[in-house]
């Protein structure tokens, strides 16, 4: 059996923009999200290096992270890899690796650090999110 999983805690280092798909009309976000990692290096000196990964949620996930998830706003995100493989305008062979989401908690919500759940496969279970100012619609 083979396995692709990643489980991410960190921080949105994009603004959040949700697009519809041409074609199927669905919505789609791409985000970056930043881990950092400390450790010390051979002199002992603390080191933090950034990570950036690439994110992408469609559908469901997609809208509701559009409409509640703001830049910097801490995240465990759950989802699978991917690896997609084109050519740029000088004929060039591109790679790029990003995150297919189906998962998310928002770890720092408005209302007091409330986690947030959801997952796409079990939206109509999943608990929505809630804010400060406003009541939502479902």
């Amino acid at each position: 059996m083979d396995l692709n999983r990643v489980m991410l805690i960190g921080r949105v280092a994009s603004d959040i923009e949700v697009r519809k798909m041409e074609q199927s009309g669905n919505s789609v976000v791409n985000l970056s999200i930043v881990t950092n990692r400390r450790y010390k290096n051979r002199d002992g000196q603390a080191v933090e290096e950034a990570e950036f990964h690439r994110v992408v949620a469609y559908g469901n996930l997609a809208d509701l992270i559009g409409q509640y998830l703001q830049k910097w706003r801490r995240v465990y995100a759950e989802g699978r890899l991917r690896t997609r493989k084109w050519e740029d305008t000088a004929w060039t062979t591109r790679y790029s690796t990003e995150i297919i989401l189906d998962n998310i908690i928002f770890l720092d919500s408005k209302n007091g650090g409330e986690s947030i759940p959801w997952n796409d496969s079990t939206s109509s279970t999943a608990t929505q999110p809630e804010t400060e100012d406003e009541e939502l619609p479902f």
